[in-house]
Order: C-alpha cells, then structure tokens, then sequence
C-alpha cells in the first residue's frame, strides 16, 4: 500500500478557463513534477481553485491541454466539503478515500483499514477518529481532509488551502503528510499563501491576471 508510484510529469499547455464570460486562466503553462511538492500562490480570486479543479478535470479548459492525468490517478482535496447525509464520524471521512479502488459491492480489505489507520496515526486524528467530522475545529477538519485524499494513494494530490486558518500544530503536520507523499513519487500540488507553506514547497508559482509566473 505504501509503494512508490511511477508517475510523469503534469503538464498545462497553455490552458485557458473561462467561468461564464470571465477568463480565469489564461494561457497558463506549467509542469508539474512527480517527487516533488508545488505550491500555487495567488491572491484570493487569483483562480488558484480553477487550477487545481482543472487540472483534477472536475473544469474542462476552453484552450489548451492537460496531459499526465489518467482517469482515477487523482485526489483531489477541495477547501470545504459538505458531509453527506447522516453525521460522517473522521474514520468513516478517510475510509472514503479507498472507495474508488473497490468495486461498490466490496468492504473495506484489512490493507484498506491499515492504510487508512495510518493516515490517522499521520495527522495525528486517531482519538478524534469517532467523532464527527462536523464537530472538529478548523485545523482538524483539514487535517481530516488532507488524510482522506492521502488513503487514496493517488499517483497526483491536489489540495485546495490545506494551511488556511490552522494552528501551528496542524500547519506543520499538514506540511509534513505532503512532503512524505511527494518522498512516495507523487505529484503534489496545493494552493497557499501561508509563508511556512510557500517555504516548504519544493516549487512555488504564482497565479497573477490569469497566467502563471
């Protein structure tokens, strides 16, 4: 479960993305590379959300091309998530990140529930496990966020403000899963504009009038 991955590069050839008569994106060009943690700074508004939505295909590009993404090869971790139906306890939020690898029909394999144990050991959640995802505080609603994209063992992570409004506690175990998953191979890529978070990152481009710097 904990295997590297083999992943190539992510790449953007001059994407563009419009939201209704707005351009978001324009003719952005990056690459993105496996090993390695990038950060995308940008004011608030700046379209770092678009990016990584576009990137993850949840927005289709009005211009250009997205190439090294495989259907199913990305987690993508959006800053608010609204809890489906009844209370979701945070267990029961990372045990989500292994559905896509299983057929509807099939429970959770004891390798699943290791994997999703140590994503909770990692984000230190394990005695927060059997409550409420609704309950936490912010910082541990997001470490809970980021430990579900981490079970799915993604060959790419996206992650939408991982650092925003976390205590110094939270903020560095966030930092630390995400570098760890960039050491298995993966592309990992956030959006930020938290100073520790733009320190740590391997890579950090800017989103500026719709175009990367």
């Amino acid at each position: 479960m904990s295997s590297p991955v083999l992943q190539q590069p992510v790449r953007l050839r001059a994407v563009t993305v419009r939201r209704g008569q707005r351009t978001v994106l324009h003719r952005a060009d990056a690459a993105f590379e496996p090993g390695s943690v990038t950060v995308v700074a940008g004011a608030n508004g700046s379209g770092k959300s678009t990016l990584l939505e576009t990137v993850a295909g949840v927005l289709p590009t009005t211009e250009g091309t997205v190439s090294g993404v495989a259907p199913r090869s990305v987690a993508h971790v959006a800053q608010t998530v609204a809890s489906p139906g009844p209370p979701l306890t945070v267990r029961a939020a990372v045990a989500m990140g292994r559905w896509g690898s299983l057929p509807w029909w099939r429970p959770l394999r004891p390798a699943d529930r290791r994997l999703v144990a140590e994503q909770l050991a990692r984000l230190d959640l394990e005695d927060l496990a059997d409550r409420p995802l609704a309950e936490l505080s912010g910082g541990q609603r997001q470490r809970a966020l980021v430990a579900t994209g981490l079970a799915q063992r993604a060959p790419v992570l996206l992650v939408d403000e991982p650092t925003a409004g976390v205590d110094a506690r939270s903020l560095g175990l966030v930092l630390d899963a995400l570098a760890a998953e960039a050491g298995r191979g993966a592309v990992v890529v956030h959006a930020a504009h938290d100073p520790a978070a733009l320190a740590s990152a391997d890579r950090v481009l800017t989103l500026r009038d719709g175009a990367l710097h």
